[in-house]
């Protein structure tokens, strides 16, 4: 290890959405060397059981580099590979935690997958959060499940995993939106970006079907699965790997809608604020920490199809106007915390301290 630059090892066992967004982006943007390994984002219970035996079956036949550090994501079983590679157990770990597969805090039924991030968190150095809400509610779901297992070592073996938690905002690359900006594409007030993955997609459908009654027409530019979408409302569907493809939309689109009330984080609707879409978001989830109070009056709506309905049609009326100033400080402010080359830049000094902290032990 020279005195600047460390050898990562990046596994993540779920590479799309978010976590593709966000690797990529701290891949190209970090000082350090880089290795990542990945798998495509198919059955997230069946990454948590065979991901870990996977990457050590990888690494024993092919990996003849150094390790400085290792960085993977919640979709991981890390005590399972730990334990297939100890060798990689003795290096600093980082976890990083874009969702969590923890049950609900007032669930009662027990499943075979429900402790597996509990236990990754136990045996990571640390663990980032990419949201307060987020961390918020690992801990609450945490507690109920060790409430449940008193033979893991209740509110202590927690305190444990919480000494262990730092909040670490994704970077979000905002290249490509700057590129479609700079094409001006007509921007159609009407136009809808949803993304579909992990979104409530009857919440959107009840919304469109009361905007439909009362003669607001729309259209739809969306990434994800559209199966369930009306018919009758006209959609641009887009990949859901093209970067670029999602930034002309969102310079397209009027009005960026999220329809997941739990999420943690959302790489989309960043993009989209620096686009210049008008955001109607759940007063839930992450999204009343992503927006200043300015622009969540005019922005956020009760989880219910009504609400939701009321606000695009807001949003649409308004998308034909000219933003405000106070709007555009606002946007400004909400977007700060996701630059990627200052965010970057305060990942690796984390990196740094991990590994050379280790190093003094």
């Amino acid at each position: 290890m020279s005195a600047s630059q460390l050898d990562i090892l990046a596994l993540e066992p779920f590479y799309g959405g978010a976590r593709r967004a966000m690797l990529e982006t701290i891949v190209r943007c970090s000082r350090h060397r880089w290795t990542v390994l990945k798998l495509p984002p198919r059955r997230m219970e069946r990454r948590l059981t065979v991901a870990a035996n996977w990457f050590a079956e990888q690494l024993t036949r092919h990996w003849v580099g150094r390790v400085d550090l290792l960085f993977t994501s919640e979709a991981m079983n890390l005590t399972s590979l730990f334990q297939l590679m100890p060798q990689v157990a003795r290096k600093p770990s980082v976890v990083y935690f874009h969702d969590n597969q923890l049950p609900d805090a007032g669930a009662n039924a027990d499943a075979p997958l429900n402790l597996v991030n509990l236990n990754t968190a136990a045996a990571a150095t640390e663990i980032w959060f990419n949201s307060a809400w987020h961390q918020k509610a690992f801990v609450d779901r945490a507690a109920a499940v060790l409430e449940r297992h008193e033979e893991l070592g209740g509110l202590e073996a927690l305190w444990e995993v919480q000494r262990k938690m730092v909040l670490v905002v994704p970077p979000v690359d905002l290249g490509a939106v700057h590129a479609a900006a700079a094409a001006r594409h007509k921007r159609d007030p009407a136009a809808l970006f949803v993304e579909t993955r992990g979104g409530d997609v009857g919440l959107l459908n009840g919304a469109l079907a009361i905007l439909r009654e009362r003669g607001r027409a729309v259209r739809l530019i969306t990434v994800g699965p559209v199966a369930a979408l009306p018919a009758d409302v006209p959609r641009q569907a887009l990949p859901e790997t093209d970067d670029a493809a999602h930034a002309r939309g969102l310079c397209e689109a009027g009005v960026i809608v999220s329809v997941k009330p739990g999420a943690a984080s959302d790489f989309l609707v960043v993009r989209g604020l620096a686009a210049g879409c008008r955001p109607v978001l759940p007063a839930s989830g992450f999204y009343p920490e992503l927006l200043p109070a300015g622009l969540q009056r005019s922005a956020m709506y009760d989880v219910a199809p009504a609400p939701l309905a009321d606000r695009i049609a807001d949003a649409i009326d308004a998308a034909s106007l000219p933003p405000a100033a106070t709007s555009a400080g606002d946007v400004k402010s909400a977007l700060k915390p996701f630059d990627a080359i200052a965010t970057c830049r305060e990942i690796d000094e984390k990196f740094e301290e991990l590994v050379w902290v280790r190093a003094l032990d």
